[in-house]
């Protein structure tokens, strides 16, 4: 049985629990304001300054000092003078990055950061001066004739643990490899190492490769490599290079390599006539036994035979990232084996060797996100050359159109499925029927919603029976004249479609001075109030919610007005949940939000009224809002929740509806200053409203909260004495056919 706490000389009430989300307002903490300086002017530790960095826009991150974050501002250009950051009494950290963490080609990382106390009513200041932070890298090769008739293709290769590499070639599809003109970023490794290998081929095809190190390399350096031809003397057939490496931190010096070119023939690989590799856009249908075979040459003998990839699709399909087929040990060439890649035995020194990947490929599944499937194919021989063939090929289905997947909710479905040409085949269409009938029934391909660059296209099924069992599938004009049929998948409606108790608020019980919205006080206790904690206080006496007989829509509604006990603000407002208690340390009421609710409703539905006033009462840290209309708030989410979350406002702790909470599954929200009554009409001064339901996963609901309030801001002792709302014959919706195209987009955007 529901008791009724009172406290005796109580002096300050917390009671209205409307809008409760998270907030740092207490007490008497009033704001101050902050600029920053940030320093574009990097310091000596950055040792090479390039005129890319000259003009940095820096990401401020202010942090209380507890260090949980209190704002962000993403161009610290907007914090002037006249616009400085509006900030709580507080020590803050304040930090400044610009750019990415990561090993990458133009992406410097900035960063640097300090601390500033802000006092109310003050206007401080914090300077923050910001450094490099990676290792900087460039390269210079020489830009003539005489060079590059000499070497076509060469490259340079730096690694920290992740290898970055600029090159003579394009590899646009590649970010790992990039031009002279790029600039190369590392973060500092561990053992403060960076790996440079330097690779050139001549005009007769020979390869040459060395590899250094650079040791005790240090964040905001920069290394930059010059290379330039010294002379040309003969030393056995090599020719002498010159290398300049050339940077501010450590004295210029030079460095002279033998460039030892073989004239042996470079390796190389062949295929069998039908297959050639090196096409682009290649595509094979589901299945597809093309042979697909590779043979490999090295003159000068096999050292390395591998297979690597980056492709987390084909990882799934379980394709090693790396395989070395010289010297594979008998598991390695078995897990080969079983994914249907077969290779001749082949041992360092060896002179050709081949691999076969034809029953791998026939095993893929559809390319997913129609994206290429990529993976690369390289021998080396024992003098460091190499020859690589980077294979990107799709698989697609052998029909035109693809069932993809189903979203089911209580009364309908969402379908989606996938075609595979550049323009969307005739008759896309999905058909479905339930798992115990034999009939397929085809939707009007009209109300399919076709998306060309993703090559996607989806509909809405409705009229479904709840709790039932279906299948789906997707089809087309051509695939039903071919005769062949798409994948099916199986699908269960959502069994049911609850409501919460008493939403038309005709039913009221008054259990000594308060009213509750129940035919049963003792047994059916859905809604709650402030009413229970203000009902009787050293002997005076406010009631904000109260059932309304004459201003209606239908039988009652629910009365909400704003008002003042002991000279404490106490909005009018009601809420799914339970009134806790009144607490006198720290001074405040404690409330369970949210009743048990397992359904995924649309759409709130009702109709609201609402009178308000100039805001008149508020605490310190909302005295901005003096002389304001007041708001209403009306609010419905769905969560996750294993019990119903008790709200403390002594305690500042409210529900954090953000999108960072992953407990809330779904939320929507209403706020309005509008007076209703301006045009009465024939609706009493009500206007109906509808509030879809946000979903951000399709988790199943454990609760519901439907809350609302005369005085937004009513839990902060902030509105206006004399605001008052009405609610009546709220609805909960569940058929899409309900919601304007615009709502049912607001309900899905964040699921699809």
């Amino acid at each position: 049985m529901k008791k009724t706490i009172r406290f005796a000389g109580l002096m300050i009430l917390a009671l209205s629990a409307l809008s409760c989300t998270d907030s740092r307002v207490s007490g008497d903490r009033r704001y101050g304001y902050l600029t920053v300086g940030v320093s574009d002017e990097l310091d000596d530790l950055v040792h090479l300054k390039s005129e890319e960095e000259e003009d940095i826009v820096y990401r401020l991150d202010l942090y209380y000092s507890d260090d949980v974050l209190a704002k962000t501002i993403e161009d610290h250009r907007t914090v002037t003078e006249e616009e400085p950051i509006e900030l709580l009494m507080d020590k803050y950290r304040v930090t400044a990055t610009s750019g990415e963490d990561g090993t990458a080609f133009n992406s410097p990382k900035y960063f640097g950061e300090n601390t500033v106390r802000v006092l109310a009513e003050t206007h401080s200041n914090v300077d923050i001066n910001c450094k490099l932070g990676k290792i900087k890298f460039s390269v210079k090769f020489p830009e003539d004739d005489d060079f590059s008739s000499k070497f076509p293709s060469y490259e340079l290769a730096v690694s920290n643990g992740e290898t970055l590499t600029f090159a003579s070639y394009d590899m646009p599809d590649d970010p790992s490899f990039g031009s002279f003109t790029d600039t190369a970023y590392f973060e500092v490794p561990e053992n403060r190492i960076l790996t440079y290998t330097l690779k050139l081929r001549n005009a007769d095809g020979a390869m040459y490769s060395t590899t250094a190190e650079l040791a005790q390399v240090e964040m905001a350096e920069h290394y930059h490599f010059e290379f330039t031809l010294g002379e040309r003397e003969e030393i056995d057939g090599a020719m002498v290079l010159n290398i300049l490496l050339d940077g501010e931190f450590k004295e210029s010096y030079e460095h002279k390599i033998n460039l030892n070119f073989d004239k042996t023939i470079m390796p190389s690989y062949s295929t069998n006539p039908e297959f050639n590799p090196d096409e682009e856009g290649i595509i094979y249908p589901l299945g597809n036994d093309i042979l697909k075979s590779f043979t490999f040459t090295a003159g000068r003998g096999i050292k390395s035979l591998v297979i690597s990839h980056l492709d987390e699709y084909l990882l799934a399909e379980g394709l090693p990232q790396l395989t070395d087929f010289v010297n594979i040990s008998d598991e390695e060439l078995q897990i080969m084996e079983d994914i249907g890649i077969t290779a001749s035995s082949v041992s360092e020194g060896d002179l050709t060797a081949t691999i076969d990947i034809t029953d791998f490929v026939s095993r893929l599944s559809i390319s997913p996100d129609n994206k290429p499937y990529l993976m690369s194919l390289t021998v080396i021989d024992t003098y460091e050359r190499y020859a690589r063939c980077d294979f990107a090929f799709s698989i697609v289905s052998d029909i035109v159109a693809e069932t993809v997947s189903v979203m089911p909710w209580s009364g309908f479905a969402t379908l989606s499925g996938r075609f595979f040409s550049k323009s969307a085949p005739e008759g896309l269409s999905f058909e479905y029927r339930k798992v115990s009938d034999s009939e397929w029934t085809e939707m009007d391909p009209s109300l399919m919603d076709i998306d060309l660059e993703s090559l996607t296209y989806s509909a809405c099924l409705n009229n479904l029976e709840p709790g039932a069992d279906y299948v789906f599938r997707a089809t087309s004009a051509k695939d039903k004249a071919d005769g062949k049929t798409a994948t099916e998948i199986a699908f269960s409606t959502y069994p049911t479609e609850e409501t919460v108790y008493n939403l038309s608020f005709d039913d009221w019980v008054k259990v000594g001075k308060a009213w509750y919205a129940t035919d049963d006080y003792n047994n059916h206790l859905v809604w709650d109030s402030a009413n229970e904690g203000t009902a009787d206080i050293l002997g005076q006496s406010l009631v904000p919610t109260t059932p309304e007989e004459t201003i209606v829509i239908s039988g009652k509604a629910a009365r909400m007005e704003s008002g003042e006990l002991l000279s404490n603000f106490a909005a009018g407002n009601i809420y799914t949940g339970d009134f806790g208690a009144a607490t006198l340390s720290p001074v405040g009421a404690k409330l369970d939000w949210g009743i048990p609710f397992n359904s995924r409703p649309l759409a709130l539905r009702g109709w609201y009224r609402y009178e308000p006033v100039a805001i008149n009462r508020t605490s310190s840290n909302y005295s901005y809002l003096n002389g304001q209309t007041d708001f209403c708030q009306i609010q419905i989410f769905l969560t996750n929740w294993s019990k119903p979350f008790e709200i403390s406002t002594g305690d500042n702790r409210f529900v954090d509806t953000s999108e960072n909470n992953p407990d809330i599954i779904a939320y929507g929200g209403f706020i309005s200053q509008d007076n209703t009554t301006d045009n009465l009409g024939n609706q009493n001064g009500y206007i109906r409203f509808t509030i879809p339901l946000e979903y951000r996963s399709l988790e199943e609901p454990s609760y519901i909260v439907i809350a609302g309030a005369a005085s937004r801001y009513g839990d902060y002792f902030t509105g206006g004495l004399g605001s008052t709302m009405y609610l009546d014959e709220l609805e909960l919706i569940y058929d899409p056919a309900e919601l304007t195209p615009a709502e049912f987009e607001a309900v899905m955007k964040n699921i699809r």
